[in-house]
């Protein structure tokens, strides 16, 4: 697989390697509606393709390759000149094409605010269109996404993107997007076989580096969601649920006020809360290539690891949640940055490190 990048401007391709520029980051995100890309070159006010690059206002639509992989489908949404007595960069950058729903409010053509009775397929199709953006509903998603709300109301304050998030994890849907543009409606992919395994057993692969914190802070060992009787009749609820990475009798409770849904969601809001503290154990990844293996790693994607240094003694699971491109004129990096599977799951966790707790409790 070719490592170089390609740029397509407004249906044109910039023919140029990834070492035309002296600067490229590019950040794949999975539970974001906008991955972001950012370029440094030379700019030559005389050169066409110069223009065409850093075309000031046009919100010019790009398309990124990685070879003949397409990487994101989005818009130029900022550009940087500078001018000196030294050679100094020009830089354009933006994000992939639903990125505008995380800045920009309902338009008032879409008022009244309240959408009672439609589905959050109905609703997110009439928020978007005016966007001209397309949208895309995994199978796995689309009985709930056919679901309708009794009722729903939007803040004018909020951006397309909070309101359409809050409706999905209503009902455990990922906001996301594809390469090709497309508003993505989906779930984590956390049961697929996983595309690279690394076992650190023997030697480290060379070019890599792997870091494996756990923020013990963050953690809490009982996790109680209390919902209180609503005017209206709903019932009240309690659930507590156990954090299996605090060990012993070592107390560290946590407790959250549940302020919407009834008494049979509150479990889910416990499970939610548990699901967020596993985020303080991400495995991060750097690689000096962009591929791994020949293998490009986007997110959505699972990968096992065995590596004793890393405390990991078992061969473990984890989810890749995004991934950070960088290069320069002398160097390409990958970091890849991974959670455990549970993080998006919402099944109950089993500590990676039970065997261990047992025989040193």
């Amino acid at each position: 697989m070719s490592n170089d990048l390609r740029l397509k401007i407004n249906d044109r391709f910039i023919n140029r390697t990834v070492n035309f520029f002296n600067e490229v980051r590019i950040n794949l995100k999975y539970n974001s509606v906008g991955s972001t890309f950012a370029f440094q070159f030379l700019f030559d006010p005389n050169n066409p393709e110069h223009k065409e690059l850093a075309c000031v206002s046009h919100y010019h639509e790009v398309q990124l390759f990685l070879g003949d992989i397409l990487l994101m489908t989005g818009n130029i949404v900022s550009n940087n000149f500078k001018a000196g007595p030294t050679i100094t960069m020009t830089s354009f950058g933006g994000y992939s094409k639903p990125g505008v729903l995380d800045d920009c409010n309902i338009p008032v053509s879409l008022y009244p605010l309240q959408f009672d009775g439609l589905s959050l397929e109905n609703i997110a199709r009439k928020l978007i269109r005016p966007f001209k953006l397309d949208m895309v509903i995994d199978s796995a998603v689309n009985a709930r996404m056919s679901k309708s709300f009794d009722t729903s109301t939007a803040s004018s304050r909020s951006t397309v993107k909070d309101y359409l998030s809050s409706l999905a994890s209503q009902k455990n849907i990922v906001l996301s997007h594809d390469n090709i543009g497309n508003l993505l409606f989906t779930e984590s992919k956390t049961k697929q076989k996983s595309i690279i395994d690394f076992d650190l057993t023997k030697a480290t692969p060379a070019g890599m580096t792997f870091e494996f914190p756990f923020s013990g802070q963050g953690m809490h060992s009982h996790i109680t969601v209390m919902k209180q009787a609503s005017i209206d009749g709903g019932n009240p609820g309690e659930e507590t649920i156990r954090n299996p990475y605090v060990i012993g009798s070592y107390f560290r409770p946590k407790v959250i006020s549940q302020s919407s849904g009834d008494d049979n969601d509150t479990i889910l809001a416990a499970k939610r809360a548990l699901s967020n503290e596993l985020r303080n154990m991400p495995l991060t990844i750097t690689t000096n290539n962009w591929l791994v293996d020949g293998k490009l790693l986007v997110p959505n994607n699972i990968i096992t690891i065995i590596a004793p240094s890393l405390f990991i003694y078992t061969k473990t699971r984890f989810f890749i949640e995004s991934v950070n491109f960088e290069a320069n004129e002398g160097t390409k990096l990958a970091t890849i940055n991974c959670v455990l599977p549970e993080v998006y799951n919402e099944e109950t966790p089993i500590s990676i490190y039970k065997g261990i707790n047992e025989q040193h409790s």
